[in-house]
């Protein structure tokens, strides 16, 4: 197992290329990092495409398929399944999808995990609920968990986010990590265009990607760090590494 790990925890297939794909595929070009996904759902609940991919009845396959096809792209070195569904996370008792977190914490043994802003970004239920849990997880454990640091993964106002502005966001004085990778850009795009199915929402956020322009895919990705186990930093200078004050 690599020396450095991180854990993204995310709701459905292609919530990770969408918030953080160049984040992910800097880190995991560094050979001494691992990175791990865990996803919620298998994102039953969305549209098989128009026209449409697959049957209904197919959906959860296929785009189980279509996210381990991404993460190939990314350099994702795991990816695990909850078995909840679609648009039903919150539904969940909160203590049992922790705990299902803390076990894939205890697997993978990251220093840092990474999941939604509680506000989910999009404001979709599940982001809100896979992201309490998470906070949960890390924050409310009797036995000592190998993360230091837990980060939300957020969207600056007033910066662009693909051709779009999602409906919530943070202000840029609450950023605390800023991870920049232009030179990504493309491999996020093929991640994206590998989630098939979601083809009408990845054209409506990133125009042209399907085409092969990259104009709209994000080359940053803005972070809130919201827990250290060495405590929060009172600088208001931003970091440009997720690892950084690590001890190992």
């Amino acid at each position: 197992m690599n020396k450095k790990r991180i854990l993204f925890i995310f709701a459905h297939p292609d919530d990770e290329t969408f918030t953080s794909g160049v984040t992910i595929r800097k880190y995991a070009n560094q050979p001494d990092v691992s990175i791990h996904l865990l996803c919620a759902t298998r994102g039953e609940a969305g549209k098989p495409g128009e026209p449409p991919i697959c049957t209904k009845e197919e959906l959860p396959a296929v785009r189980e398929n279509e996210l381990r096809v991404a993460a190939s792209i990314l350099g994702i070195t795991t990816v695990d399944f909850l078995e909840y569904q679609d648009k039903h996370l919150s539904d969940v008792p909160i203590e049992e999808l922790a705990e299902k977190i803390r076990q894939s914490i205890q697997q993978y043994q990251p220093q840092i995990v990474i999941t939604f802003a509680p506000h989910g970004i999009s404001g979709h239920p599940d982001h809100q609920a896979i992201s309490a849990a998470t906070a949960y997880a890390v924050k409310h454990d009797s036995e000592p968990l190998s993360v230091q640091k837990l980060y939300y993964v957020t969207h600056a106002a007033k910066q662009g986010f693909g051709n779009i502005a999602p409906p919530f966001t943070d202000p840029l004085e609450s950023i605390t990590t800023i991870i920049s990778a232009p030179e990504y850009v493309s491999e996020v795009a093929q991640a994206l265009a590998a989630h098939r199915t979601q083809h009408l929402s990845v054209s409506r956020v990133f125009p042209g990607v399907l085409e092969g322009d990259t104009a709209y895919v994000r080359s940053v990705n803005h972070f809130i760090l919201a827990y250290s186990a060495a405590g929060l930093p009172s600088s208001t200078e931003k970091e440009a590494d997720l690892f950084s004050g690590i001890s190992y």
